[in-house]
């Protein structure tokens, strides 16, 4: 019997970039508020299965609430802020007595990274939401190939810094998507800048480097928007994100239309029974699926 639907998306946008620490996911959780703040349905998917970072993102109480698996065992219900739906691994661990923080460690037996990463998008209860963004884990590995091919991205939104070292990633990740015939709306570029009490601007990574992430992206057709963030101090008075973000809202209004996404969508095998595969997430629980206790590894056998 065919899985019932249960989301219908106008765009799912990949937050992206190779490099870690360029501030990937604070870009993620900004672009959703602010795309919500325009009254349409946004949601936010935190795809890192090993490092998930969306609960220390929203007050104490929605991680107290947290996520529930739904009564039929194979889709889950988000949590809610804001007006936003939001679904994380890192929420996974507290249906099995773990906390928040709990690292999630070891997921065999319950299907490879990518494939939980895919069958937690397509089976979270989403609804009927405009936008739906994704925060990729950094890297060119498996999860994000896996999301890259399964995910249906209408999308995606680079994220980078002006340091050498994060632009060589980061062009990387750009060629691994257009494997994958995702398009680019626009590429940001996050710590840019920062200004001194007397306001002075400075620029801690150099200047100049974006270009090469611009060119590209261009390699594949019209070279995309940039979009510089400052560095915020902490309970600065204004909010200087504001404006770029707001730009960056705007281009991703005004791509061409992309065709609404229906989820989920699984082969009939990968139907996912929650229950099940959270064990992943209890090391150290009694509660083990008996390919974990069966598991070994056996040396390689030296012919001498």
């Amino acid at each position: 019997m065919a899985a019932q639907i249960t989301a219908r998306i106008g765009r799912i946008v990949a937050v992206t970039s190779c490099k870690g620490g360029v501030g990937k996911s604070t870009v993620s959780f900004e672009l959703a508020k602010r795309l919500a703040a325009r009254g349409l349905r946004v949601g936010v998917f935190d795809a890192d299965v090993y490092g998930p970072s969306l609960p220390t993102q929203v007050p104490d109480d929605v991680s107290a609430r947290g996520v529930a698996a739904s009564a039929d065992g194979w889709t889950m219900e988000p949590a809610a802020h804001d007006s936003l739906a939001l679904m994380s691994f890192g929420w996974l661990g507290r249906l099995m007595g773990e906390s928040d923080d709990g690292e999630v460690i070891d997921p065999r037996g319950a299907g490879t990274a990518g494939e939980l990463s895919v069958q937690l998008l397509h089976t979270t209860a989403w609804g009927d939401l405009d936008y739906l963004v994704v925060d990729t884990p950094p890297g060119t590995g498996e999860i994000p190939r896996a999301l890259a091919a399964r995910a249906r991205f209408s999308g995606a939104v680079v994220v980078t810094t002006p340091s050498p070292l994060a632009i060589a990633d980061v062009v990387r990740g750009v060629a691994m998507l257009a494997k994958f015939d995702v398009p680019i709306l626009g590429v940001v570029e996050n710590m840019a800048t920062f200004t001194s009490d007397c306001g002075k601007v400075y620029h801690p990574f150099g200047r100049g480097q974006l270009d090469a992430v611009v060119d590209a992206v261009a390699r594949g057709g019209a070279a995309p928007e940039a979009f510089a963030l400052p560095i915020v101090a902490a309970g600065a008075p204004r909010d200087p994100l504001a404006a770029p973000l707001d730009r960056l809202v705007d281009a991703l209004e005004a791509a061409p239309p992309a065709e609404a996404v229906a989820l989920p969508q699984l082969l009939w095998h990968e139907r996912p029974h929650w229950p099940d595969k959270l064990f992943f997430a209890a090391k150290g629980k009694d509660r083990v699926m008996r390919g974990d206790r069966d598991f070994k590894i056996t040396p390689p056998r030296l012919d001498r």
